[in-house]
C-alpha cells in the first residue's frame, strides 16, 4: 500500500520527550516497514500549531490526495494531525471522499466501523482537550521566558534580526541592519515614511520575501522597541468570543498586560534616537486626527485610471497671507509609484458637487413618506438562508461520503467490475462536488445576509435620527453618511466620471430626477461636461 507520511511538531512540544520531528519520523518509518507499506512522501509541519489547518505541509497533503497520490496517512498521533476535533473530523471525512484512509500509528482504531468512529471522536476530544491544557500551562512559562530577556516569537524573527534556534537568540542579520539604520536615519532627518517607501524602492531594496517595502513594513520598524534590545510582549490577544473570516478578533491589551523587559539580544538602535523617532510619530499622528474631519470625501473617492484612493491634503494658496486650501489627491504615485498624471481637485469643487447629490436623495419623497421602513422590512431584504436547508445538504454530502466508503469495500473485496466501480465512483464523486459548492454558496449567503442586515441597521438608525433634517451636519456625521450612501466616486481631470450608490439608495435616484439634478449640478460647475450625464445614470440607477 502507497503511504504518506505526516508529521507535526509546534513551539512548546519540541522541549517534550517523545515529540520530537526525529522520533516521530524513525517510529513511523519503522512501523511503516513492518506492516509493509511503501511511503510515498513524508510531510513535515516544524513550528506550527495544531489549533488550525493553516499549515504549509498539511496544505500540500490535501492538494495530493485531491491527485489521489497515496492510499493512506499514517501519522505518529492524532494530536500530531489535529488538536481542534472539528477541524479533525472535516479532514479524516475529506481524505474518505477521496478513498484515502486516516491511521495512527500508536492509537488502534478503525474508522469503518460504528465502534471505531466513537473511538475516533473521543481521541479526537482528548487532543483538544490535550491543547488547551498546554495553553494554560504555556501561557506562564512564556511570561517568565520574556522577563529573563528571551525572545517569545514564533517563525519569524523582527527584521533586522534572525533567530538562533540551538542558542535560543535573537541575532543581528547584517545585511537587514543596514537597511533598519537608513530607515532610522532618513526619519530622523526629516524624510516621511512615504518619501524613505520611494527610496528604497528605487534604490532595489527588497523585503525578506523578495517585494518591495510598504509604508507599513517601514512604519512597524520605525515604531517596535525590540531595536532598542527591550522585548514587548503580550500586546495583543485573539478574543474567541468575536470571530472574523480569518479566526479570532486580534484585540489590543490593557496596558497592565503589556510585558516589557530587557532582552538578551544586542541592540540596533539606541533610546535616544528611538525616543525621538516616537516623538516625530506622535506628532504627525496629532497633526492628521485634526484634519481627518475635513476631508469627508476620503474613502469613496477613487482616481478613474489607476483605481487608487484619493487623499485629502492642504496645500497654501497665497503665502503673503497664509491663506490654506483643501485639496484631493490621487495617492497612487506615493502608494504604488506608478506615474499616474490625474490631477488633483480642490476640496471646495467637488464637495458641492456630492452635497447637492445627497441634499435630494434625502429629500426623496419615498424616505419622507416613511417608505424607506417598508423596504428594509419586505420579504426580499430580511430573507435569511435556511439554517435547515444547510444541514440537509450536509447530511446528503456525509451519506455520498458513505456510499463511496462502501463502493470502494465492495470494489477491493473483488465483487465489482473496475469499469463499473470508476463509473459509480465518478458519479458519486461529482456529486459530492456539487453538493460541497451549494454547501459553501449557501455559507456565502448567510455571511453576505448578516453583512447586509447590519448594513441596514446602521442606515436606518442614521435616517431615524433627526440629525439628517439640520441644515448644518458635523464634519464627522458627513463623513459616516457619504460612507453609508456612496460605493464609490470616480474622478479623472477634475471631473467626475462615475459613481455607484449603495443599495437601496440607487432605486431612490430615478432616471428623471438624476437628469434633472445633473443638470442643476452642471449648470453651477461646468467642470463636468453633460456628455457624461448618460454614463454616470448607468452607473447609479438599478434596472
Amino acid at each position: 500500500m502507497n503511504i504518506s507520511i505526516y508529521l507535526r511538531v509546534s513551539t512548546e512540544d519540541q522541549a517534550r520527550e517523545g515529540y520530537s520531528l526525529d522520533v516521530q519520523r524513525e517510529y513511523l518509518e519503522s512501523f511503516a516497514k513492518k506492516e509493509g507499506f511503501e511511503i510515498f512522501k513524508i510531510y513535515n509541519d516544524d513550528g506550527y500549531t495544531g489549533y488550525n489547518t493553516n499549515r504549509p505541509a498539511l496544505s500540500e497533503l490535501l492538494k495530493d490526495a485531491r491527485e489521489k497520490k497515496f492510499n493512506l496517512v499514517l501519522v505518529y498521533k492524532l494530536d500530531r494531525f489535529s488538536r481542534n476535533l472539528k477541524d479533525l473530523l472535516n479532514l479524516v471525512d475529506e481524505f474518505s471522499s477521496y478513498g484515502i484512509g486516516f491511521k495512527s500509528a500508536t492509537e488502534p482504531f478503525d474508522t469503518t466501523t460504528s465502534a471505531g468512529k466513537l473511538m475516533f471522536q473521543q481521541l479526537g476530544s482528548f487532543a483538544e482537550f490535550e491543547r488547551n491544557r498546554i495553553a494554560e500551562r504555556v501561557f506562564p512559562g512564556m511570561i517568565r521566558g520574556v522577563k529573563e530577556g528571551n525572545w517569545q516569537g514564533a517563525r519569524y524573527s523582527p527584521y533586522g534580526y534572525k533567530y538562533n534556534k540551538p542558542e535560543k537568540l535573537l541575532e543581528i542579520d547584517r545585511k537587514e541592519l543596514k537597511v533598519v539604520h537608513l530607515i532610522y536615519s532618513m526619519f530622523l532627518s526629516g524624510k516621511s515614511i512615504c518619501r524613505i517607501t520611494e527610496h528604497l524602492t528605487r534604490k532595489g531594496y527588497r523585503n525578506r520575501k523578495g517585494n518591495i517595502f510598504t509604508t507599513k513594513l517601514i512604519g512597524d520598524i520605525l515604531k517596535n522597541r525590540i531595536y532598542t534590545g527591550k522585548l514587548i510582549w503580550n500586546v495583543h490577544h485573539y478574543d474567541k468570543t468575536q470571530k472574523t473570516k480569518k479566526g479570532f478578533r486580534y484585540i489590543k491589551n490593557s496596558a497592565d498586560k503589556i510585558i516589557i523587559s530587557q532582552g538578551k539580544h544586542k541592540h540596533i538602535i539606541s533610546d535616544e534616537d528611538f525616543e525621538k523617532t516616537q516623538n516625530i510619530l506622535s506628532h504627525k499622528r496629532t497633526i492628521r486626527t485634526s484634519k481627518l474631519s475635513f476631508y469627508p470625501l476620503t474613502g469613496i473617492l477613487y482616481c478613474a485610471r489607476c483605481n487608487h484612493k484619493y487623499l485629502g491634503f492642504t496645500n497654501t494658496s497665497n503665502h503673503r497671507t497664509g491663506r490654506k486650501k483643501r485639496w484631493y489627491r490621487c495617492i497612487g504615485p506615493q502608494r504604488s509609484f506608478n506615474h499616474c498624471k490625474n490631477r488633483s481637485i480642490k476640496a471646495e469643487v467637488i464637495e458641492p458637487q456630492v452635497a447637492l447629490m445627497v441634499d435630494r436623495l434625502l429629500k426623496n419623497e419615498k424616505l419622507s413618506t416613511n417608505q424607506w421602513m417598508n423596504m428594509t422590512d419586505s420579504p426580499s431584504l430580511s430573507l435569511r438562508p435556511s439554517k435547515v436547508k444547510i444541514e440537509q445538504i450536509k447530511q446528503r454530502l456525509k451519506t455520498n461520503f458513505e456510499k463511496q466508503s462502501k463502493l470502494t469495500d465492495i470494489y477491493l473485496n473483488n465483487s465489482l467490475s473496475e469499469d463499473v466501480f470508476k463509473q459509480k465512483n465518478e458519479e458519486l464523486k461529482n456529486e459530492a462536488d456539487n453538493l460541497k459548492k451549494m454547501i459553501a454558496h449557501y455559507e456565502m449567503k448567510e455571511i453576505e445576509w448578516e453583512k447586509s442586515v447590519d448594513y441596514l441597521d446602521r442606515v436606518d438608525d442614521f435616517l431615524s435620527d433627526d440629525k439628517t433634517d439640520r441644515k448644518e451636519i458635523d464634519d464627522l456625521t458627513k463623513k459616516q453618511m457619504l460612507n453609508l450612501i456612496f460605493k464609490n466616486i470616480h474622478l479623472a481631470d477634475k471631473k467626475i466620471k462615475s459613481f455607484e450608490f449603495y443599495a437601496p439608495f440607487n432605486y431612490f435616484y430615478g432616471a428623471e430626477e438624476e437628469n434633472n439634478s445633473w443638470r442643476k449640478i452642471h449648470a453651477i460647475n461646468p467642470l463636468i461636461p453633460a456628455a457624461r450625464k448618460r454614463s454616470i445614470s448607468e452607473h447609479s440607477v438599478a434596472r
